[in-house]
């Protein structure tokens, strides 16, 4: 029986030494890991053999990881996740605005490193459900989400999400009118290993999914805050905090 091949991930790091370390432990747990040590050559090998999850660090030469996140947007939806010494609240509220699907800061534990990178494989690939049937689609309140595409339009307009945005809207969606709560938002988007340390993840997503649903739909309010508990989609009119 035909099995898949081990995903491919990108680590661009210009610390060789630290690279080699990373390298080693994805490498002796299934991953087929290449490094690169500039963002220039980082972004010729992403668009000429794109890598199913970048690793990224920000301090670079030639294009730092800031840039580079835009560019690898501009392409298409590979995972990000960020990895650096920069642990400062702005600059992980930067990278994920950018486009970062997570932001783990050095020194780090491998172990969860790696539990992060295969749990963000894992949720791409079933996001992506072979042959899913058209009823799998949902329509509500003139959102359209296609999990096949992982898509979504508004009003008819197709707006752009990130791999994390579109499963944080999803679990919102599905569940119209009911409140959710953050830890089983962090779970289910982003993996059992998320818990309260990793709010801004959820906070800033939502941030951003809330400017790309209003850019689509001026006027109209989507998503809730129900302070101290989580977030509710609104299946209406009504409004929100």
């Amino acid at each position: 029986m035909p099995t898949d091949p081990p995903p491919d991930v990108l680590v661009v790091e210009d610390e060789a030494e630290f690279a080699e370390l990373v390298a080693r432990w994805l490498g002796g747990h299934g991953l087929r890991v290449t490094v690169v040590g500039d963002g220039a050559l980082a972004l010729r090998q992403i668009r000429d053999r794109p890598p199913d999850l970048v690793l990224l660090d920000l301090n670079l030469p030639g294009l730092d990881g800031w840039r580079l996140i835009d560019e690898i947007r501009a392409v298409g939806d590979i995972p990000i996740i960020v990895l650096t010494a920069r642990g400062r609240e702005e600059d992980r509220v930067r990278g994920l605005e950018s486009g970062a699907d997570d932001y783990v800061t050095k020194p780090v534990s491998f172990p969860e490193l790696l539990a992060r990178i295969q749990g963000l494989l894992r949720r791409l690939r079933a996001a992506r459900p072979a042959g899913a049937a058209r009823s799998s689609v949902i329509e509500r309140s003139g959102l359209r989400l296609d999990p096949t595409t992982r898509s979504l339009t508004v009003a008819g307009r197709p707006v752009h999400l990130t791999p994390t945005e579109f499963r944080l809207l999803w679990r919102l969606v599905e569940r119209p009118g009911e409140v959710v709560g953050h830890a089983e938002l962090l779970r289910a988007v982003w993996g059992a290993t998320y818990g309260p340390d990793d709010a801004p993840l959820l906070r800033t997503t939502i941030r951003n999914l809330r400017a790309k649903l209003g850019e689509a739909a001026p006027g109209r309010r989507f998503i809730a805050t129900r302070y101290g508990l989580g977030y509710q989609f609104l299946d209406d009119e009504a409004g929100g905090t």
